[in-house]
């Protein structure tokens, strides 16, 4: 196991002086041509070098295209063949009807006592149970269709995942396509992958002679809506067909248009256009009776007969169950298999089942899967395009392959770069291989109009709903990597949110607006203590609007972030209270801390936020400045009574008076150590701070949260330890573990704000921050092991 604490010593401990006082917060320009020297990087190289190869499957990590806004998951054939992963869209929601004769507006939440007066919060009552969990599991993301490849084997079995050799896929990170090759019976089948960059459309290409044998075929299922699990690997429901209806449209020239609708509070209909190339011919759900010829369970030699108990359980032409021994009535074996040869009104069709996996055959199950079948000169083409509405055109295929072409390399050659090639640290390439592929998933996750979840568009958490506390590593590494165009596309939510937010905060007697937690496109707030108490998302906005005046310092930006900043300063400074006994301002309770490992109803003045809170008046009294305004008075009597980040032992701490931090406290994230790091340091005594920073170096549980890791990191790099911010950034195990496609392994599923984490602080290293020192890349080590190449990156608060 790694011994932090001899890593510390190696690393020689603190370089900064103590007692240094804290550098200036002057802005510095922001670069634009090369952090170093010599000829500009050669990007498609340095993008290149990190295409993901596999050549197994994955059960729950795919490969991804997409736009942003809309991506597109595959397993090992380029499709959703064997694995059901999703096709997910920022647009896709929905609704189940709410419990009977209740609506949104008639939830109470709960009152608690808020420094002596009643204050009602959203927080989940015991007398309207069906209606808090309806609102915060709804409106949630659903996946549009799971488009895959019926493969049929000599013997004319319907090929398993078993069945393929020779696997080798490739994702091409610098055209945004994906390459999948693959043997069945020894025959080749390559299948490729893109999806639009302006549109919610996937274009596949299969070659393979299984084409003109007739032994393969395209489906495209649709799938109800799981609605009860938070967290779903697989956003679909299979077992409930009748609960939802497709229709299908035929349009001319090979295209049709396939409707999709889930009856809920409002019936939910969106639309499937799709095109398909010459010789394939487009086949609606099969229907007609069912009719069991064979079917044994077993394996090799030994095989039992249950074609009658199959039979038996044949209802409405439709049989789904799991295979076990109730099914086949004798023991099961991990290693044994169902074969069941059947009839579905013409088609004669031959399936292998795994023992505990589920049998879907019949009516019920082709009633929502079409198929293309057929095809010329071994290959057959097709776009599926997905819209909430049917005004859509669907492009060719090799429009699609050409726009995606065209997006990929103009993504790649614009914003930031960093080379590490020239390093003689073994790590380099690690390093870059996931600055490499993070700028990816970002790009496919998390550039659309509204705040992606934790998730980004790989699975659901919560519901798809998006944590506005997490916006920020979803998005501020957009400013830092110069791709303000992105930025922009979200940006905007805290206009949007702005008249509720302070509805929000009037109801509960504050002044501007209360930024919320758990958001669904509804914008409503979804009930919850945490989602209602926590309150380190409410100066966000002013990071991001400063972000934005260092890179545009112009009236014109003023005036963008002026209202929001305006109410967001309204409500910090009101939501301060005044605390008589102690002559001065304090932070709850209630809230949650950053960590939200604390008792809400008794926790006060949490370091982080205390600091963020001061950056954020700061910032906000700066803005009234620039506008050539005087300074708000209540502002600063807040900004300057605030209580002291609170101190015990000589080290700040989670909050004041948290009992036995460093022994029962001391997981989840730790804000103490990073208000001097990611924040700028407001209100933080140096001396104190490094001996804090150093205790979390080697105390602090942290094999939990992805994004830990690069916030410690910046922390480390603006304290004078580049070794250890390296070390963070590449810590071994736990949560920071990176697979081969890139993703973050945050209880046991892909978490992006890992990702963009990770490039906010490599900006931070190579860029610098305000008081950075005056040399070349600052955040990294100057002696000579480290060759730190970087183009078009800003520097950090």
């Amino acid at each position: 196991m790694f011994d932090r604490r001899q890593f510390l010593s190696a690393a020689g401990g603190a370089t900064v002086a103590a007692g240094a006082p804290l550098p200036p917060r002057q802005a510095q320009a922001a670069p634009r041509g090369s952090g170093g020297t010599g000829a500009p990087i050669d990007r498609h190289a340095l993008v290149s070098r990190h295409n993901v190869v596999r050549t197994s499957a994955s059960q729950e990590w795919p490969l991804q295209v997409g736009n942003g806004s809309f991506a597109f998951n595959a397993d090992i054939t380029g499709l959703q063949t064997f694995t059901p992963f999703n096709t997910l869209a920022n647009w896709a929601w929905y609704s189940g009807p709410l419990p009977p004769g209740q609506k949104p507006s008639d939830f109470q939440g709960e009152v608690w006592d808020t420094h002596g007066r009643p204050v009602r919060y959203w927080i989940p009552n015991d007398t309207q149970t069906a209606l808090s969990d309806w609102m915060r599991m709804y409106p949630q993301l659903i996946s549009l269709a799971r488009p895959g490849l019926r493969m049929v084997t000599r013997d004319g079995w319907d090929a398993v995942i078993g069945d393929l050799t020779d696997c080798h896929q490739e994702l091409d990170l610098w055209t945004g396509t994906l390459d999948s090759r693959f043997q069945v019976d020894g025959e080749p089948v390559r299948v490729r992958t893109c999806c639009h960059p302006d549109v919610d459309a996937v274009a596949v290409t299969v070659e393979s002679p299984l084409v003109d044998a007739g032994r393969l075929s395209v489906f495209v299922d649709f799938p109800f809506v799981d609605t009860i699990d938070k967290r779903a690997v697989y956003v679909g429901d299979w077992d409930h067909p009748d609960a939802h209806e497709t229709g299908l449209v035929r349009r001319a020239g090979r295209r049709a248009d396939i409707t999709h609708t889930l009856s809920g509070l409002h019936d939910m209909t969106y639309h499937a256009g799709l095109r398909w190339s010459a010789g394939a011919e487009l086949n609606a759900p099969a229907g007609g009776p069912l009719t069991i010829t064979s079917a044994r369970y077993g394996a090799g030699g030994a095989w039992v007969d249950v074609a009658d108990r199959l039979r038996a359980k044949v209802a409405d032409d439709s049989l789904f169950a799991t295979v076990d021994a109730d099914l086949v009535g004798t023991e099961t074996s991990a290693g044994d298999i169902l074969e069941v040869v059947y009839r579905l009104g013409g088609d004669v069709r031959r399936e292998r089942v795994a023992t505990g996996a589920e049998l879907r055959i019949g009516r019920l199950a082709d009633k929502h899967r079409y198929t293309l079948t057929g095809g010329e000169h071994g290959r057959v083409e097709f776009v599926l395009l997905f819209s909430p509405d049917a005004a859509r055109s669907v492009p060719q295929p090799d429009a699609v392959f050409a726009a995606g072409a065209r997006h990929w390399p103009r993504y790649w050659k614009s914003g930031g770069a960093v080379d590490l090639s020239g390093s003689t640290d073994s790590r380099w390439f690690e390093l870059e291989r996931r600055i490499v592929l993070s700028q990816y998933l970002e790009a496919v996750n998390d550039a659309g109009s509204f705040p992606t979840q934790e998730s980004g568009l790989v699975l659901r958490t919560w519901w798809g709903k998006a944590q506005m506390e997490m916006y920020w590593w979803h998005a501020a590494h957009w400013a830092l990597w110069n791709r303000w165009d992105l930025l922009d596309r979200s940006v905007g939510i805290y206009r949007r949110l702005l008249p509720s937010s302070r509805r929000r905060a009037a109801a509960q007697g504050y002044k501007g607006a209360k930024w919320p937690k758990m958001i669904g496109p509804d914008l409503r707030q979804s009930p919850g203590e945490t989602n209602v108490l926590l309150i380190w998302q409410q100066p966000h906005p002013m990071f991001f609007a400063e972000l934005d005046y260092r890179a545009h310092p112009t009236r014109e930006t003023l005036e963008k972030w002026r209202e929001v900043l305006f109410a967001t300063a309204d409500f910090l400074a009101s939501y301060a209270f005044w605390d008589e006994p102690t002559k001065r301002y304090v932070l709850g309770p209630p809230l949650q801390v950053m960590s939200e490992n604390a008792d809400a109803k008794t926790a006060m003045n949490p370091t982080f936020e205390l600091s963020y809170w001061r950056m954020g008046l700061r910032i906000a009294q700066t803005w009234r400045e620039r506008l050539g305004l005087s300074r708000d008075p209540g502002w600063d009597k807040v900004l300057h009574g605030l209580a002291e980040l609170p101190v015990e032992d000589g080290v700040y701490v989670l909050y004041e008076g948290v009992p036995d931090m460093w022994t029962k406290y001391n997981f989840d994230h730790p804000g103490p150590a990073v208000v001097y790091g990611w924040l700028p340091g407001d209100g933080v005594d140096k001396d104190t701070f490094l001996r804090t920073a150093h205790k979390v170096f080697v105390e602090w549980q942290v094999d939990r949260w992805s994004w830990d890791f690069p916030m410690i990191a910046m922390t480390a790099a603006r304290i004078g330890e580049p070794e250890q911010a390296l070390h963070w950034l590449l810590y071994p195990g736990g949560a920071n573990n990176i697979d081969d496609a890139g993703y973050g392994d945050t209880h046991g599923y892909p978490y992006l704000p890992d990702n963009g984490g990770l490039l906010y602080a490599i900006a931070f290293m190579c860029a610098g921050w305000d008081g950075a020192p005056d040399r070349h890349a600052p955040g990294f080590p100057d002696d000579g092991t480290w060759t730190v190449r970087w183009e078009n990156l800003s520097p950090a608060l």
